[in-house]
């Protein structure tokens, strides 16, 4: 009797302990659909709707945050001191590829990396990967690729549209205040050297040459646009470069490398600078080129011509 009511004993435990668990909520994590795009590919199972992201495609923050997906690290300070994403960051982690303890410790959904990281495959073992190579996809195109991945077409598209409007009426505040025909040359300094940008490298870039359709000098177009798109430069090749506007991206780090070429003869004969055409622009805000900086860069970039009239 003794063991029947013992046998019996655990059969009720078991159905009652069954009976909690079918209670419970399910965790099963909803899955992406990973959808087919070039330039993109996935390491193992992609959330659709991640809680934490572990991102070192930088070029992407914007993106990620336009969207509403929290990311939960940073690789430049760029990203922490930009305009455009106030504190979004502010409990972010710095990290890099090589910190795999301390991104193990942040028990991420998901993880960005660029395309051909060397920590690649230490990083699959910690989370699911997404690898991006950088420039397959435009300026645009990616907010609907990120959109796609994470189920956020709608969102995506959203902002696409206020975009489009907001572009024509930049384009339209703009008419009569300069020439459609009016040349610029996007440029910044690093350790004291010169670089100009194409038209997929930040810095004003994908604003002022794709959104507004201005043009780029032949030299930059040959130079930069038709190849790497991006170009170190001399002073003295600098005449061959700037055109009607040079849109000069500087912060507290170049503040000096700035000073010190507008100082030399060949900057202050340069006739964009003689016309007073030279645009000084928040390199903070104007690196990147996502969603969210976009925003910010085109009224400062109107801003900007208006105040050179």
């Amino acid at each position: 009797m003794k063991k029947f009511l013992a046998t019996c004993s655990l059969v009720l435990a078991f159905l009652w302990l069954a009976a909690c668990s079918s209670a419970q909520p399910s965790t099963k994590v909803e899955l992406s659909s990973m959808p087919e795009i070039e330039g993109i590919v996935y390491h193992g199972d992609i959330p659709k709707n991640p809680q934490k992201v572990v991102n070192f495609a930088y070029s992407y923050t914007g993106y990620l945050l336009q969207l509403g997906i929290d990311v939960s690290s940073y690789s430049l300070d760029l990203e922490k001191d930009s305009p455009a994403f106030g504190d979004q960051l502010k409990d972010a982690v710095q990290l890099t590829t090589a910190d795999t303890e301390a991104i193990a410790a942040q028990e991420p959904d998901v993880i960005l990396v660029f395309a051909g990281d060397d920590n690649l495959e230490t990083l699959k073992e910690i989370a699911p990967v997404i690898e991006i190579t950088y420039g397959k996809s435009d300026y645009l195109e990616m907010l609907t690729d990120v959109g796609q991945i994470f189920g956020k077409e709608t969102e995506a598209q959203a902002w696409l549209d206020q975009w489009e409007e907001k572009v024509t009426a930049a384009k339209n505040e703009l008419n009569g205040v300069i020439d459609e025909s009016t040349t610029f040359t996007v440029m910044d300094f690093f350790d004291k050297n010169i670089y100009l940008y194409g038209d997929n490298f930040g810095r004003g870039g994908e604003l002022v040459y794709k959104a507004l359709g201005f043009a780029a000098p032949a030299k930059v177009q040959e130079d930069i646009i038709s190849k790497d798109g991006w170009f170190g430069v001399s002073q003295e090749a600098l005449p061959d470069y700037i055109g009607d506007y040079a849109l000069v991206n500087v912060n507290a780090t170049t503040k000096e490398a700035a000073a010190s070429l507008k100082e030399s003869d060949i900057w202050k004969n340069l006739p964009a600078v003689q016309a007073g055409h030279v645009l000084e622009v928040d390199y903070n805000l104007f690196y990147f080129s996502d969603p969210m900086s976009l925003d910010l860069q085109i009224e400062a970039f109107v801003k900007a011509i208006k105040d050179a009239q």
